[in-house]
């Protein structure tokens, strides 16, 4: 109960205190109205807070709670007695719909592993919960067969984690250029509203990491070579670049999500660093899909697959997450932002396809047609080429992941019109620069740079349209002139002319020398900048060109692939074009 005290009950010290209240009060109210007061707001909220306090202190020393005599009720107790009976619910949990579907979404395994702090100055930033797609909205991802190897694979000891109900089939059929494998897979139909996890997988060390993966096209065949030490000795490699690359595998996996996805905000992707002087909004925050695909890219050109091996699981998880980001147009840029959709697309569209061609697992081909169909939809049908939004002016930067998407997916039976190799032949035509049209711009209406020659000498490689002698002459020359370690470090100009170098290694002298002299001068600047102890031991530092906008596990990527280049794709010394093996050599359809 409470009450208020009369006026014949207030005494002396009540007067007093009230007087002292009042002052207080009155003089906050007065300090709030001084110039001083408003242009300090912390001060300001000192002076409320006293005025209010002042208010409260008043009050209580009016009111009088009443309370319980002392001493009642204290021998008194109250029993309580349980009475245990069987709880009978009208509607049981599992036949409930909303039950069903938070069961549905509560993860049910372990992480494929504890994700890697990096260093203490590099901290990342704590990854926001990962949001579910509206059900209803236009662009929601399309549901994916869950990836699983065949039983005579699973059964060598390691068991994918139930990201399908039932093995594949034999399918009857296989792509052209695409051995199947031994067992291949059937598209089952997938399980309603259920997310596959990645399952813990335990981390190899370097000496185990063996792939195991069925027949390949002889385009791949290097990269399962059994003896493939000794064909990386022949081409330039050394067992310390493998074991860097062992390293890197190790360090990508344990750095993905608990989805599949590797994410890109997680490891310090997205900083605007303004590069060439641009600002591209923090390119890269969003770019999971991306991201994801370079990473599984960098599995595969280790000779890993999702059919077995060390980290099936973890080439899986990926694989299906990606699908899962798929929109119904095919559209695979997921959440990135405007500068990065387009590299985001291609990328996960080249990893998926690469997937498929050295699996054959038909499951695949859905979301690889899909990505495929999006890109020849987007693509400048006037000049050939892709940028930013469908259907502009193009830029070499796009167009090296674009053609590698579209000849992986050609080579895994998926026909791409000829007609769009034309344009493409023409868009490169246009960049073309140099007094023998060695040097390549950007666009066809800004200045050369090396790393657009270098991309753009290894797409009419893989176009089968190399360039004249003269013409490379020029672009080794451009090459040559700034080698790994002069300069800023660039794994994206060094991924592109590590490739273009060493297949063109055989075309003489000159080539020879400059790809010996590139390839020594890589190995050094790698194998000294992987980090070697800590939590994140295997990566390499996002400190590069473009690391500020892909993060740790794009320059992880980058850099394990550039030292994958010995044996990525078939030798050119056997007479193997690495990509466009079916496209004669030398001929043309330039205008």
């Amino acid at each position: 109960m409470i009450t208020i005290l009369p006026i014949a009950a207030l005494n002396a010290w009540h007067i007093v205190l009230w007087v002292v209240l009042v002052v207080v009060f009155v003089g906050s109210l007065f300090g709030l109205r001084t110039r001083w007061a408003r242009q300090r707001p912390i001060l300001r909220c000192v002076l409320l807070s006293l005025a209010a306090h002042a208010v409260l202190i008043g009050l209580a020393a009016f009111v009088r709670f009443a309370a319980i005599p002392p001493g009642a009720g204290k021998d008194e107790s109250v029993r309580v007695t349980i009475i245990a009976s069987k709880l009978q619910p009208s509607i049981l949990a599992e036949e409930t719909p909303a039950a069903t579907d938070e069961l549905a979404e509560e993860p049910t395994e372990e992480p494929i592993a504890p994700v890697v702090e990096p260093d203490a100055e590099e901290a990342p930033p704590e990854p926001e919960p990962i949001s579910e797609a509206d059900p209803e909205a236009p662009t929601e991802p399309i549901q994916p067969p869950d990836l699983m190897p065949p039983p005579d694979i699973a059964e060598q000891g390691e068991e994918i984690a139930e990201v399908m109900e039932t093995p594949p089939a034999v399918e009857p059929e296989t792509p052209p250029e695409t051995p199947a494998p031994e067992t291949p897979p059937s598209e089952p139909n997938p399980p309603a509203e259920v997310t596959p996890a990645v399952p813990e997988a335990p981390t190899p060390a370097v000496a185990d990491i063996t792939p195991a993966t069925p027949a390949v096209p002889s385009s791949y065949a290097e990269r399962i070579r059994p003896d493939r030490s000794k064909s990386i000795l022949e081409q330039g490699g050394s067992l310390e670049t493998e074991n860097a690359v062992g390293r890197a595998l190790e360090w990508l996996a344990q750095a993905q999500a608990r989805d599949g996805r590797w994410d890109a905000d997680q490891w310090r992707a997205g900083r605007e660093l303004r590069v060439l002087g641009h600002d591209r909004h923090g390119a890269g925050v969003q770019a999971d899909t991306g991201i994801t695909g370079l990473a599984l890219l960098t599995f595969m050109g280790s000779g890993h697959s999702h059919l077995g091996g060390p980290y099936q699981h973890q080439i899986a998880g990926g694989l299906v997450f990606l699908m899962r980001s798929q929109t119904a147009d095919g559209c695979l840029a997921g959440d990135a932002t405007f500068y990065a959709r387009t590299y985001c697309h291609s990328m996960a569209t080249f990893a998926l396809a690469e997937a498929y061609a050295m699996t054959g697992d038909k499951r695949l081909e859905a979301s690889v047609r899909r990505g495929v169909d999006y890109l020849l939809r987007t693509e400048n049908k006037t000049y050939g080429g892709w940028r930013y939004e469908p259907n502009t002016v193009g830029d070499v930067s796009q167009l090296g992941w674009i053609i590698m998407a579209l000849r992986s997916a050609e080579m895994a039976g998926i026909d791409i019109p000829n007609e769009t190799w034309q344009r493409i032949e023409y868009f490169l035509s246009r960049v073309v620069r140099g007094r023998n049209g060695g040097l390549a711009a950007y666009r066809p209406n800004t200045d050369w740079s090396r790393s657009m020659t270098a991309e753009a000498m290894y797409c009419r490689q893989v176009l089968g349209k190399p360039l004249t002698d003269l013409a490379q002459l020029e672009s080794l020359d451009a090459l040559a002139a700034e080698l790994p370690g002069d300069g800023m470090t660039n794994y994206y100009y060094w991924y592109y002319a590590g490739l273009a170098l060493h297949h063109a290694q055989h075309d003489g002298n000159a080539a020879r020398l400059t790809w010996n002299r590139w390839n020594e001068r890589m190995k050094h600047q790698l194998l000294t900048a992987q980090v070697i102890e800590g939590s994140d031991q295997g990566s390499w530092n996002p400190n590069t060109v473009w690391g500020g906008y892909g993060g740790r596990v794009y320059t992880t990527a980058m850099a394990a692939m550039c030292l994958e280049v010995y044996y990525r794709y078939g030798s050119p010394a056997a007479g193997q074009s690495p990509w466009i093996a079916t496209r004669p050599r030398g001929e043309t359809t330039q205008k």
